[in-house]
C-alpha cells in the first residue's frame, strides 16, 4: 500500500515525500521516535495525522498489534509531540505516573527521544552556571556513548561514573537535565531494542540472546522483555 493511497494532507504527504518514504510498510518501519528526529517531523502536527489515519486501517507503530490503542494515547502522542508537555503534565492529566506515561508512548508509537516541541517548552534551570551546564551535558554525552558501546556486557551507573571520573549522583543529574528516561531506562531500552532483532532470528536460541545483550540470568531478560513489550522473548519471536 501507498502512503499516497492514505487521507492524509498534502503538507503530510509532502513530508513523507521528503523523507523518501513511499510504502505504508516503509513507514510502519520506523518509530516515531525515528521520524521526529527528521526536520520536516519535527513539529509533530503531521506525525500525529499519521497516527490517527493508520489506526482508521487498523495500523500502528507498535511492534505488537496485541496493544489496543485508544484515543487516550493518541491524546498522550498529540499532548507531548505536538504541544510538548512534559510526562509529568500528561500523567497529571490522566492520573497516570511519569513512568507510565514513557512506557505507553514507547510501546504504541515507538516515541522515546524527547521532542522538540518539548525541549522547546523546557526552561533553562537559572540557577546553574554555564560552566555546569556544559559539563553535565558532556557527563550525559558520554553515558549515552558507554550505553551504546558497552550493553552487551554487564554495565552500572556506577561503572560509568568510575570511568568518567565523575560520580554516580552526577551522571544520574545529567540525565534528569538533558533526557526524559534514567541511565538505567536507557540502558535496557537499548538492550531489548538489540534483543528484538536477534530474536527475529530462529537460529539463535533465546538464552544466547540474553547473553548477546548483557544478561546472565535468561530468567531476569524474559522478565526485561516482557516489561518492555508485553510479550515474552519466545512470543515475541513466535509474532515475527
Amino acid at each position: 500500500m501507498h502512503v499516497i493511497e492514505l487521507d492524509l494532507s498534502p503538507a503530510t504527504l509532502a513530508c513523507l515525500k521528503a523523507a523518501d518514504i513511499h510504502l505504508v510498510d516503509q513507514l510502519l518501519e520506523h518509530g516515531t521516535g525515528d521520524l521526529i528526529q527528521h526536520p520536516k517531523f519535527a513539529k509533530g502536527l503531521e506525525l500525529y495525522e499519521i497516527i490517527c489515519e493508520l489506526h482508521r486501517h487498523g495500523l500502528t507503530f507498535s511492534r505488537h498489534g496485541r496493544h489496543i490503542q485508544t484515543e487516550r494515547e493518541r491524546e498522550m502522542f498529540r499532548l507531548r509531540a505536538v504541544t510538548g508537555l512534559t510526562l509529568d503534565e500528561i500523567g497529571e492529566r490522566f492520573n497516570l505516573s511519569r513512568g507510565r506515561i514513557h512506557q505507553l508512548l514507547r510501546l504504541h508509537f515507538r516515541l522515546d527521544v524527547v521532542p522538540a516541541a518539548a525541549k522547546a517548552r523546557r526552561p533553562p534551570p537559572p540557577s546553574l552556571r554555564q560552566h555546569t551546564l556544559i559539563e553535565r551535558r558532556r557527563l550525559y554525552l558520554l553515558a549515552c556513548v558507554a550505553i551504546k558501546r558497552h550493553y552487551r556486557k554487564p554495565l552500572t551507573v556506577e561503572m560509568v561514573a568510575k570511568a568518567l571520573a565523575t560520580s554516580p549522583r552526577q551522571i544520574r543529574r545529567a540525565f534528569a537535565q538533558f533526557s526524559d528516561s534514567t541511565f538505567h531506562d536507557d540502558l535496557v531500552a537499548r538492550r531489548m531494542s538489540a534483543a528484538a532483532e536477534l530474536l527475529s532470528h530462529p537460529a539463535i536460541p533465546v538464552r544466547d540472546v540474553a547473553l548477546q545483550v548483557g544478561y546472565r540470568q535468561p530468567p531476569h531478560f524474559a522478565r526485561a522483555f516482557r516489561v518492555r513489550y508485553g510479550v515474552s522473548p519466545t512470543g515475541f519471536r513466535t509474532a515475527c
